[in-house]
């Protein structure tokens, strides 16, 4: 397993390869992000499927956006049987060919893992996931209460909430919300 570990390392999974289109070798891909701009010049990709445990490099031939899929084709794809082969695998991008972004802007998992801290200095926990609601963008954060005890807070992502954040740095603050009451004491 530490073979594939090391080839997903510094690979960002950009989509999942849900089925065929048509009879031509074309496939539909449900992204795993609203970020455009990462598929626009996708060329180079790795194909894993957790299922078969399966991987392999393809190179793209097309790409274009459909609704809320992607229809991609790959270079000697050229029937639906020889598609078939590809549904379920996830398509990986190696981190360097993610599009740049402003100073303020960041991916999703940049955020993994960064630890939480109060502007007060209060350690919150670790953020294990991030939730797109539409309003905002909501990130899980991962206290352990005791050894055997964890609790996840869910945290609105909005500007004004964020005292600090740097991309490259380990941890995050934002400021002590007034409506929540997070005192340990207060715990069932």
């Amino acid at each position: 397993m530490k073979r594939l570990d090391d080839l997903l390392k510094d690979k960002i999974a950009i989509g999942k390869i849900s089925n065929t289109h048509g009879l031509n070798g074309e496939l539909k891909l449900f992204p795993y992000t609203s970020e455009q701009r990462i598929f626009e010049n996708l060329s180079d990709v790795l194909l894993y499927n957790p299922k078969t445990k399966r991987f392999l490099y393809a190179k793209l031939e097309s790409i274009r956006k459909a609704n809320k899929v992607y229809i991609v084709k790959i270079y000697g794809v050229e029937n639906i049987s020889s598609a078939q082969r590809y549904k379920d695998f996830i398509i990986y991008i190696s981190e360097k060919d993610l599009p740049d972004l402003e100073e303020t802007e960041f991916y999703y998992f940049q955020l993994l893992n960064k630890k939480v801290f109060y502007d007060d200095g209060a350690y919150i926990g670790k953020i294990i996931d991030i939730l797109e609601t539409g309003a905002n963008d909501v990130i899980v954060i991962e206290n352990e209460i005791n050894k055997f005890e964890k609790e996840e807070i869910l945290y609105p992502l909005i500007k004004e909430n964020v005292v600090k954040f740097d991309k490259n740095a380990d941890d995050i603050i934002v400021k002590r919300l007034e409506w929540y009451n997070d005192d340990i004491e207060d715990r069932d």
